[in-house]
């Protein structure tokens, strides 16, 4: 797989401000081949934890919960269960259920697809982004104060959640007869293998990163994940991911450990979505430079064994992580350093 050029870019999805048409249109404009949806989490329901949780039994969405112990868990769970085979079994379409997106829950991804048709030339893809089920699960807490990933059951209904909720976007955006990517935003695996997840096994986490995958790409998508820290990248290479989008701005040389899993994961058909440009810390965004940001992701790409222009043809360009905590007048400084990035790729090696 890979999408019909060099390194295209696209974005993770959040952004500062309170504007969905403004973001939108800074989105087609610096990155037209690959758009995504803006997501903007100063609005409480744009949150991590709740944009995604409409729906799971026993949800509190003010103190972040799943009860299993609420009035009318147990109804709520069957009916959760019967609209999820509804649409497994191909009884109900997936915008008649409790797994559909509304508008008020997302406005920025029903306004990009709204727009997609008026854009000429046509995008390349189109990308989504959701919470991912191991960051969702670990987010969301029992009352008694644990992880709800630590009870198998609430495990399974945030995992089957977060699958459906990706397959509507995949079933929204593919209408336009382009593809689409749906990245799992996953910042919790950075804590995966240390203290704050004892007893998490790395056959769990597979699990359920796997399951949701698989159900992206059944429907037609190719499903991504997002991290912006280091992990264990082999982990996300197991788990039928075909994008793998880090911080390469801060931890390429962690991620570079993994070379000889990295080479092997794209001669057989994975992406790595490289996030060059800095946006976690404003005066690292301030000071840096296109040409600089380029020359490290061509030194990078000279430590594998496969031909530089062959990596960058299976790779994308991307922030190093949402833009969502920059001050809003950085963003568009972010997105055109971006799009500097990729024109200087493109320039020497097409």
């Amino acid at each position: 797989m890979s999408f019909f050029g060099l390194a295209y870019p696209t974005l993770i999805g959040s952004f500062p401000g309170k504007s969905h048409e403004k973001a939108l249109s800074l989105i087609f404009e610096f990155t037209p081949e690959i758009p995504c949806w803006p997501q903007l989490p100063a609005y409480s329901n744009e949150g991590m934890l709740v944009q995604f949780s409409s729906g799971l039994p026993g949800f509190d969405p003010e103190k972040l919960l799943l009860d299993p112990e609420s009035p009318g868990f147990e109804e709520e769970q069957l009916r959760f269960y019967e609209e999820y085979l509804a649409v497994k079994e191909g009884q109900k379409s997936i915008s008649e259920t409790i797994f559909s997106l509304k508008e008020e829950e997302a406005p920025g991804l029903f306004l990009l697809h709204h727009r997609v048709s008026s854009l000429s030339p046509r995008p390349y893809a189109l990308k989504g982004q959701i919470t991912g089920p191991f960051t969702l699960a670990t987010g969301l807490k029992t009352p008694d104060g644990k992880a709800v990933f630590y009870d198998p059951g609430l495990r399974d209904l945030v995992t089957k959640q977060v699958a459906l909720k990706a397959l509507f976007q995949v079933e929204l955006l593919k209408k336009h007869g382009l593809p689409v990517i749906i990245f799992l935003d996953e910042p919790a695996l950075a804590g995966f293998g240390s203290s704050s997840f004892v007893g998490v096994s790395k056959a769990e986490v597979e699990a359920v990163l796997r399951e949701v995958s698989s159900e992206i790409e059944a429907a037609g998508g190719i499903p991504g994940v997002h991290v912006c820290a280091n992990t264990e990248w082999d982990l996300l290479i197991s788990s039928g991911i075909k994008i793998i989008n880090f911080d390469a701005f801060d931890y390429l040389d962690r991620f570079l450990l993994y070379r000889d899993d990295i080479s092997s994961f794209l001669s057989s058909g994975g992406n790595v979505a490289w996030g060059i440009v800095p946006t976690l810390k404003v005066e690292d965004l301030k000071t840096a430079r296109a040409q600089e940001l380029s020359r490290r992701l061509k030194e990078a790409c000279e430590s594998f064994d496969l031909p530089q222009k062959e990596i960058l043809k299976k790779s994308l360009l991307t922030p190093s992580c949402g833009m969502g905590t920059l001050p809003e007048e950085m963003a568009p400084r972010a997105l055109a350093l971006l799009r500097e990035v990729y024109e200087s790729l493109r320039a020497e090696l097409s």
